[in-house]
């Protein structure tokens, strides 16, 4: 009797993308309306990430991005599709809350994407469409995001897509550990 092939075991670890896996990334992000993206350099940089791998493959990534006042924005998830549907999401997701809550920082998302949505709720985030409440640390950060040449053509050409999708929806969770010693690190 021929058995079905296992799933291979996916690894999760916190560390810097590598050039390849920004490479891939950044293709990826290409495709969907739900993350305006990053540039390679910009992938490559960021410092709070978590990889999970398949086989020695790049599989998914959660990109996190410290904001003022002690605000930390859960700012992109994305599992390869060929990875899809084995957990790899919430796993990614649920390793960047903890590491998040216990710097203790306020946490933030953005999303149009029902399943994250959905782990915003599980994990108790005050979801609102109203992005004028957002935290004060989101206004103050997000002009500097969006000052980006790349995401304002990449917010243009995504624009129609954008309409014809979900609402997008801001997750808000403030962390009853956090105060003014708020960890960057």
């Amino acid at each position: 009797m021929i058995s079905a092939p296992q799933p291979v075991p996916v690894e999760y670890r916190h560390r810097p993308l590598t050039r390849p896996e920004a490479e891939a990334l950044h293709r990826e992000l290409k495709t969907t309306p739900n993350i305006l993206g990053y540039t390679v350099r910009e992938l490559v940089r960021a410092r709070d990430v978590w990889v999970a791998t398949a086989d020695g493959a790049f599989a998914g990534v959660m990109l996190s991005l410290d904001m003022p006042l002690g605000w930390t924005e859960l700012a992109a998830l994305y599992v390869l599709p060929e990875y899809r549907g084995r957990g790899i999401a919430r796993e990614l997701f649920d390793r960047a809350w903890e590491r998040g809550a216990s710097r203790r920082r306020h946490l933030y998302a953005l999303s149009r994407n029902k399943q994250v949505q959905e782990m915003m709720r599980r994990r108790g985030m005050v979801l609102d469409g109203a992005l004028w409440r957002a935290p004060l640390a989101v206004h103050l950060f997000m002009p500097l995001y969006m000052s980006s040449p790349y995401r304002n053509v990449e917010a243009f050409r995504k624009a129609k897509s954008m309409r014809e999708t979900a609402p997008l929806l801001q997750g808000i969770w403030r962390n009853p550990d956090a105060g003014p010693g708020a960890r960057r690190r």
